[in-house]
Parts: C-alpha cells; structure tokens; sequence
C-alpha cells in the first residue's frame, strides 16, 4: 500500500490566525487577568457531565471545546480515525450510541469533516456522557447516550459574535417579554474561502488533492414562555455539510449530509409532581457521489440516504415526603427509512417504536441511594409486517463508605432497532442506517459495572471496570461497493454475530486555583464473533479496538494542554475482489482483505492552547490561541483509492495546526 501524508484542506489555514494575531491590541492584553473555572466532572453511576465551561477548556482544532470532544476525552471511550466525530463506548459500535438535543435524537451531529458538532456553543447548557445505569425514558441505543440540554435565553439582551479557524458565528438572546424570551444562533464556514486564498501559496504540498468546495452551516432557534408553573419550549435546528474534492482533472468526490429538527416541550409543575410533553420532528439525510475517469472510462455515481422520525413522548414525575422519587411515562416514535438510493432503485421502510416506561429513585438509607428502571418496547416493521415486544431495565446503586469514598454500580438490559451499516474502517463511510425487520433483528446488550470513587478537597479520582455482552450486531458485507444496486436488497448481505469487551477505567482530577488537571485512562479488549463472513465465525479484533487510551489535560493560569496516546487498531474485511467504486474494472483490494490484514498505527497528538479575556467599552473579549498536533505525528485519517496509480493511499486530516478562537460578547 502507497501513502501519501497528504495535509489535505485544513493545513490550508496554517497562517490564517496568526495575521488575525498580529494586533497591537490583542498583544496588549496577553496580561489581562482571567478566571479559571473549576473543570471537575461531575460524576455519578454510569454518568458524567459537564459544563459549557468544562466542555470549552477542551483543546481542539476550532480553538474552542466540543461536546464531542469533550467525551471522546473520557474513560471507557475511544475514537475513530484522528480528528472525526466517531466515538465507541466499552465496545459498541459508533451506531450504538445515542446522541439527543433537549431530548431529541441527532443523527448527523458532525460539522467540518466531524472537527466539531451541528450544536452552536452558544445554546449549550450542560453536556452528560451515560454508559450504564440509564434513564427510563432513553430507549433504542445499546452503548451510550450524549445528551446535549441547551439553556434557557438570559433575561437581558446578549450579542456574541465569534470567529476560529474554520467558522464564524453570531448569536443573540435576551427577554422579549416578563413570559417570553428567546435565543438565535447562525453559523457559516469560510472553509472554501480560505482554501481559495491561501491555495497559492501552498502550490505544490496539498498531495493529490487539486481543488475542493466546501458548504458549511447551521441555524438554532429557541422560543421559551413561562406563566407561573407552566412553560413552553419550541426550538429549530437547522445544519448543512457538503464538501466536493478533486483529486484529479477527471476525478471529483463529493459528500454531504443535512438536519432539520423541529420540537415543541411543555411542562407544568404542581408542587412535588411534574408533567411534561415533548412532540418533535427530526429528517436527516446524507448523499455520497463520485465522478471517475478510471482506464478512460467516465462514470458518475451516487447514494443517498434518508430517515424522517415523528416523536411523541409524555411523563410524569413526582417526589414523596419520604425522598422517593417516582417518573414514568409513555413514547411513540413513526420514522420513514429510504436508505442506499442508487438511481431509481429505493428500498423504503416505515415503523412503529411505542415504550412504556418507569423508574424509581430511591434513598435505602442516608449513604446508599438505588435507582431502578423498566421499559417495554413494541416495535413493528409496518412495511415488512413483522412485530415483536421486547424489554428492558437498567438498575444502578450509590454506597457512600464515608464522606470520601464511595462504591458505585449498574446493570443493563438494553435493545436497539436502528442499525447503521458502517462502511470502511478509515475513509469516506456508508453508514447508512436501517430498521430491523423480519431478518434482521435488534441488536441487545447485557453490561455490567462497577467501580470505586474518591474525592478528597482538590483531589478527584475514580476506579471501576465493566463487562458486556452484545448480540444480533450487524456487519454489511458489501459496504466497500457504495454505488452498487444491490444497496437496494441490504437485509439480504447482513451477517449477524456477536461481540463481548471488558475493561477497566480510570479518572483523575486535581483542582486549583491555579492549576487544573485530568487523566483518564482506559485499558479494554472487544471481540467479534459468529460472523460468517469473517474468520469463520471465529472471533476477530472488532473496528476501532483499541487497548490502551489515555488523554491527559492541564491548565495553569491561562495555558492549556492535551495529550492522546491511543494504541493502533487492527483492520478486518471479507476476503474477496472488489470493484471498489469503479464499475467496469476489478482488482485484488490488499488493504480490505482478511483478518487481522493491517494494523492501523499508534495515534499520538499532543495540543497547546492559551486563553485570555479582556474588555474594550461594553464588549467582552474571549481569546484562545493553540497549536494542534504540535508534533506533527501523521494519524491517517482516511483511505482512498487513487485511480491514476490504482494504489491506496492515506490522508491525514489533522497535521500540525495553529487555531484562534475569539468570542466578543455585547451586552
């Protein structure tokens, strides 16, 4: 296999903030004085949950934290290739996480090639990563829930503007009325204009890549009215990705993917009871294509996918004198799938998810606190006329042995309807997602945690490991052929097996006033097997098994830093010739061929950040200036089949980078 360190899009940005930089005013204020808020995770059974400022002291390439950032940051987690969006919890697959705004679920959550999420900074209140021990309204996910609550507008008129390497951004809020008040974001990438203006100088190091067109953005709107206990919430979300590469005269790729979410939430609260209703609308899309001149051949190629989800969900809770807490509630869930679109050729499917559920919080005694919940699921495939009841639980308890030191576990049984048929390990991916049907069915899960935890005045630390047990997941032997027909006909090339990953985790945080840092480390194994397909039905190292992950994070005074060690991982695919895109042509695909076929290397990065503010008149400057991948470590992260040289090569999306983040807030 050739490779080629290709600095691809973004090392086209290298010099950009560094002339925003260059004011004298901005160098008069690297002295200004800053608050550094304390950054401890908040922790629970099978939690861990966040801040906006927490989130946002994450370095990251935009200059700024991400709440997927954030979690990919956290033990029990590891990444996809370097610089995605991808996150695999204890062993599940990408597709087995959840991922919801105010409740409603996401399924494009990723911006600028998965450098950042569709959710504006600005909106966001508080971040929770949940592992185990879940809620009893969270349904249809078998690995993990990220769950974004945005805030509710400020009572006095706010004007941001900020701007980072890669998007520029305005929001206002403020108070309309006593009752109502609102919140609008907008967001817009100069990604294709910076590419423009600096491609020159840059002639001759961007590898194969010969030109690229980008279309980034996103809108978020929230309304909020409050009346004494009643309130109502509507918010839109509104995003766009697509990006075009030409990596030579004749050869052009573009993909993309676009959201529009819609919700309308309405609470009452009478003393210790509460009920709330959320009804929400949710389309996401995503479109692949290619234009290939292979062996003076010309092809043009396309795949699209859609997924249209109508949401109702009511609950209840209400608190006892006694401490007991008691919620339950009901969800039902319409969604139209029409994935893998080539040409005329459509595969549609509607179906029905209904959930009754409740749950329990209880104190047992002063230091032990239990939390029991149940679901039952009804899910029907309308279209393929098959339906099936199915339940769930998830139980998690809290021992305090003293004002230190306490023990925490939980246990799930969780089901999932939705599979997403995940496409090459590293590049551009088919992911597309599918209902279960007659065929192919949910995937489950048994998990199971436990751990110790220890916070002692700036000292932080927790110790747990955890075990699980995966069946009916999904693995689509065809996902390197994109542009095939046979996508049409997907349930008939799905192989089902299973999967078991154990591991431990740890976290650590010191906290000062000075000096702030976390480690998380996380020491896993994650097999598959009863895959046909693969390796006989004999086990395999899964997609993105990695065995060691540490991130370590730092701040002194107004310097930040982060460091990622995670250990490579190996490759896995059916043994077979492929057509890999091209129609008309095959050859022997080396890279995607067999167990254990390429060990994909260690990904290491280390990134420098510093952080000041100051204010000019009525304005409030936030600054953040870094360094990404100060080593200039090459983490591949994608494949490509280069049809000129009929050879892969990798890119790498993130070489070393200088970022600016700068937020100017009006009031």
């Amino acid at each position: 296999m050739k490779t080629a360190n290709i600095k691809l899009i973004l090392s086209c940005v290298m010099l950009f903030p560094f002339m925003l930089c260059h004011s004298q005013e901005l160098r008069d204020s690297l002295n200004a004085a800053i608050k550094i808020d304390s950054r401890r995770v908040m922790r629970g059974p099978g939690k861990l949950q966040t801040g906006l400022e927490g989130m946002r002291s994450i370095v990251t390439p935009l200059g700024e934290g991400d709440p997927i950032h954030w979690a990919q940051a956290m033990p029990g987690v590891t990444t996809g290739a370097d610089g995605s969006s991808a996150f695999y919890v204890r062993g599940g697959n990408m597709g087995n996480n959840l991922f919801t705004l105010d409740g409603v679920p996401v399924y494009g959550y990723s911006h600028l090639l998965g450098l950042t999420t569709i959710i504006p900074h600005d909106a966001i209140d508080k971040v929770q990563l949940s592992s185990g021990g879940f809620q009893g309204k969270d349904n249809n996910f078998t690995a993990a829930h990220l769950s974004i609550t945005t805030k509710d507008p400020s009572k006095e008129w706010k004007t941001n503007l900020s701007l980072n390497n890669f998007i520029v951004a305005a929001s206002t809020e403020g108070t309309v009325s006593d009752k109502l008040s609102t919140f609008v974001s907008a967001r817009i990438s100069p990604l294709a204009l910076e590419y423009r203006a600096v491609s020159g100088m840059l002639s001759g190091k961007m590898g194969d890549l010969d030109d690229f067109s980008a279309g980034v953005g996103d809108i978020y709107g929230k309304v909020v009215w409050k009346n004494g206990n009643h309130s109502l919430r509507t918010s839109f979300l509104g995003s766009m990705d697509k990006y075009g590469f030409g990596m030579s005269e004749n050869s052009r790729e573009t993909m993309g993917w676009n959201n529009l979410i819609g919700s309308v939430n309405y609470n009452v609260s009478i003393g210790e009871s509460a009920w709330n209703t959320l009804i929400s609308a949710n389309r996401y899309e995503s479109r692949q294509q290619q234009d290939k001149n292979y062996r003076n051949s010309s092809d043009h190629l396309s795949l699209k996918s859609t997924l249209n989800e109508f949401t109702l969900t009511s609950d209840l809770s209400r608190k006892t004198n006694t401490g007991l807490t008691l919620q339950g509630g009901v969800k039902a869930r319409f969604a139209q799938f029409a994935p893998g679109q080539v040409a005329s050729v459509t595969n549609r499917s509607n179906t029905l998810l209904a959930t009754l559920w409740g749950e329990l919080d209880y104190p047992a005694a002063e230091n032990l606190s239990l939390k029991a919940a149940i679901r039952w699921n009804y899910f029907r495939n309308l279209t393929r006329k098959s339906g099936r009841f199915d339940p769930e639980f998830s139980l998690s308890a809290e021992w305090n042995l003293s004002d230190a030191v306490s023990l925490r576990g939980t246990v799930d049984r969780m089901v999932q309807y939705y599979h997403t048929l995940e496409g090459f390990p590293v590049g551009w991916s088919l992911d597309m997602i599918v209902p279960s049907g007659p065929t192919v069915f949910p995937e489950g899960v048994w998990q199971s945690s436990a751990g110790i935890s220890f916070e002692k005045e700036r000292h932080s630390a927790s110790i747990g490991g955890f075990y699980k047990m995966q069946n009916n997941l999904v693995y689509y032997k065809y996902a390197q052929d994109l542009f095939d027909g046979a996508l049409a006909a997907w349930e008939d090339h799905v192989d089902m097996g299973k999967g078991t990953s154990f591991g431990a985790e740890f976290l650590y945080e010191y906290t000062s006033p000075d000096f702030y840092a976390r480690v998380a480390y996380t020491l896993s194994k994650t097999t598959r097997d009863g895959f046909r397909i693969i390796n006989d039905g004999e086990a395999f190292h899964t997609k993105f098994d990695r065995g060691h992950v540490l991130n370590v994070n730092t701040e002194w005074k107004k310097f930040s830093a982060a460091f990622i060690l995670q250990s490579g991982h190996w490759e896995n695919g059916v043994a077979q010739t492929y057509t890999m895109h091209v129609p008309g042509a095959t050859w022997k695909a080396e890279y995607y061929d067999g167990l254990n076929n390429y060990h994909m290397p260690t990904v290491i990065r280390l990134d420098l950040g510093y952080h000041f503010a100051f204010e000019t008149g009525k304005a409030q400057h936030d600054v953040k200036i870094g360094i990404c991948n100060v080593t200039n470590h090459f983490n591949p992260f994608m494949l490509y089949f280069d049809t000129d040289t009929e050879s892969w090569k990798e890119i790498a999306l993130l070489p070393i980078m200088p970022n600016l983040s700068w937020k100017i807030s009006f009031r």
